[in-house]
């Protein structure tokens, strides 16, 4: 259902990109009665037209959609709507019908055809009101990114996240003004770039160069990476080879809503954001000091966007979560059955419940909620190697058994 019911004349969304609008938007826009537009982009309009600013907060906009519902109307954007631009927010808000699209070349294809990088091989990252830990989730080695950045996540910022990472003989081309009067292309070290103030409108392209310290590439993050809560001498963090045999059972999508129940200090829940951004991870957990350092694993990792802590306990907290697509159980205690019951309860059609259990009674309420169920089991011994008098030897941690069940 959307937002703004609307029985107007289509609104034209057109993207003045770098370079010359298309004769199609030159068109939109004269054909409008009233063009939302930054002072900027005034030049593009006829002076008898009737231009008003973006409203600041961008919420104020629907009112002003109502306000003008019988008018031809033109939002004026940079770049294409569709790409990191106005054209989400509209079409999360309006049915489709009532928005016409003409897109302009974006600011990371002129930066890209500027240096001459093929930009199908560029990954964009947007920390427009995004937090710059987001940057974390997405660096890898050897890579190249289009940074679209605010106020808080400038050149120096991103310099300071590159060395931090791990990362630091990466380069930076600062793009400023693209196709404007002051257009500028810098190529910068970190060191020279934390020291530029650059053009207010600008961008940044990023190339990963040095050994990553901190941020691996492949799932099975280290569990020494992981903060701790103070008290818990190296509990509540599930081994790795537990965490990527419940994972793989989960198997998470894109679009999945997942539940991680009893979450601990979050290491499971971590990877699991961190390998499925497109879905989210709704962790629950009771205990302060490991929702603390679930918030500290949750920034250190970069999974800011998709990775929501919950305060709360089980199952009564999970009356306020949506419904899931996956859930992982990891704790329970005496409440284990009442907590099966509740997320088996909500869990969606297809969806995937995965538990594990360590103590004899935990893996007897498994067993009797299993029963009548299509289920899998798993049963996770490790051994970790030490050494004792200058010898080899293999401790073995307590061995998790872990469910699966699938609902039709």
């Amino acid at each position: 259902m959307n937002a703004i019911a609307w029985s107007g004349p289509p609104i034209a969304v057109v993207g003045a990109g770098v370079g010359e609008l298309t004769d199609g938007a030159r068109a939109a826009l004269a054909g409008a009665e009233v063009v939302v537009a930054a002072p900027r982009f005034a030049h593009l309009l006829d002076p008898q037209q009737r231009r008003l600013d973006w409203p600041s907060p961008l919420s104020a906009l629907e009112g002003l959609l109502a306000e003008h519902a019988d008018r031809r109307l033109a939002l004026l954007a940079s770049g294409d709507p569709l790409f990191y631009g106005i054209g989400c927010w509209l079409l999360a808000r309006l049915p489709r019908a009532a928005l016409d699209f003409y897109p302009g070349i974006t600011s990371v294809a002129a930066a890209c055809a500027r240096v001459g990088w093929p930009w199908d091989e560029v990954e964009t990252v947007s920390l427009h009101g995004r937090p710059l830990e987001t940057l974390r989730a997405r660096l890898r080695a050897n890579r190249r990114y289009a940074v679209l950045t605010d106020a808080h996540s400038g050149p120096a910022s991103l310099a300071m996240e590159l060395m931090q990472a791990g990362f630091p003989d990466s380069r930076l081309i600062l793009c400023e003004d693209l196709g404007g009067p002051a257009e500028r292309i810098r190529h910068l070290d970190l060191h020279q770039a934390r020291e530029h103030s650059p053009h207010p409108l600008h961008l940044v392209l990023v190339e990963t160069m040095g050994e990553g310290g901190v941020l691996p590439e492949f799932p099975g993050l280290p569990d020494a990476a992981f903060a701790r809560a103070e008290g818990d001498r190296g509990a509540m963090i599930s081994k790795r080879v537990v965490r990527l045999a419940a994972l793989s059972w989960l198997a998470p999508r894109a679009g999945d809503v997942g539940w991680d129940v009893g979450a601990g200090c979050g290491a499971l829940a971590v990877e699991w954001a961190r390998w499925n951004p497109r879905g989210e991870v709704h962790a629950l957990e009771v205990r302060r000091p490991r929702l603390a350092a679930l918030e500290a694993n949750r920034r250190r990792f970069g999974v800011l966007a998709n990775l929501h802590p919950v305060a709360g306990r089980a199952p009564e907290a999970l009356a306020h979560l949506p419904d899931p697509d996956a859930v992982f159980v990891g704790g329970g205690g005496a409440e284990l059955p009442a907590i099966l019951a509740a997320c088996w309860t909500r869990l969606r059609p297809g969806g995937r419940l995965v538990a594990a259990a360590v103590t004899e009674e935990s893996r007897a309420d498994l067993l009797a909620f299993a029963a009548g169920k299509a289920a899998q089991w798993q049963e996770v011994a490790i051994a970790e190697g030490d050494v004792l008098g200058g010898r080899l030897v293999m401790r073995p941690a307590l061995p998790v058994r872990l469910l699966r069940v699938s609902k039709a």
